[in-house]
């Protein structure tokens, strides 16, 4: 049975939060969610450990390459046996997962193989037995997506460029 809302001024601009239309994970607006634990092997956790400095400092390369993503975390948790993540991205569910596969797969084989348990290679498959749907999902701003972010911030590089410009 679902709970009742109660109307009112702060219930005004509530977002509407809906299921994904082609696979697990919701949306508001462009913006979609999907989060996830990976199971790990014994001593997975402390072989992780030592290769997500590499995988921050890849993520700005690779991710770039996906285009659609906003926000991305992992977590270790349990005692080190299972890892949590989260990723906010534009768009429906297959194309982003396909943009994965295809664009960021070793990536994500750098840090996962020998790691996680069963992970033997980037495959829809081995992930969708891991997904689960979160409780609560906000977007500050679900319309934007990642593209209208980087335009909006190239306008505006180059609107204080001009004022520089007019000062001197």
């Amino acid at each position: 049975m679902a709970a009742k809302i109660v109307e009112n001024e702060r219930t005004a601009m509530a977002q509407k939060v809906s299921s994904q239309p082609d696979g697990p994970g919701q949306r508001i607006g462009k913006r979609s969610v999907i989060s996830g634990v990976l199971p790990l092997v014994p001593g997975g956790g402390p072989m992780l450990r030592e290769r997500l400095p590499q995988f921050q400092a890849e993520a700005a390369y690779w991710e770039e390459r996906v285009g659609t993503v906003h926000d991305f975390l992992m977590f270790l948790f349990d005692n080190d046996t299972k890892l949590f993540f989260t990723v906010i991205y534009d768009g429906d569910f297959k194309p982003y997962f396909d943009d994965l596969a295809n664009k960021a797969a070793p990536w994500f084989d750098n840090l996962l193989l020998g790691t996680a348990d069963g992970y033997k290679g980037f495959d829809a498959k081995y992930f969708s037995k891991y997904l689960i749907i979160s409780e609560f999902f906000y977007a500050s701003y679900p319309e934007a997506t990642c593209r209208d972010v980087k335009k909006a911030l190239r306008v505006r590089n180059a609107f204080e460029h001009l004022l520089d410009e007019a000062q001197s």
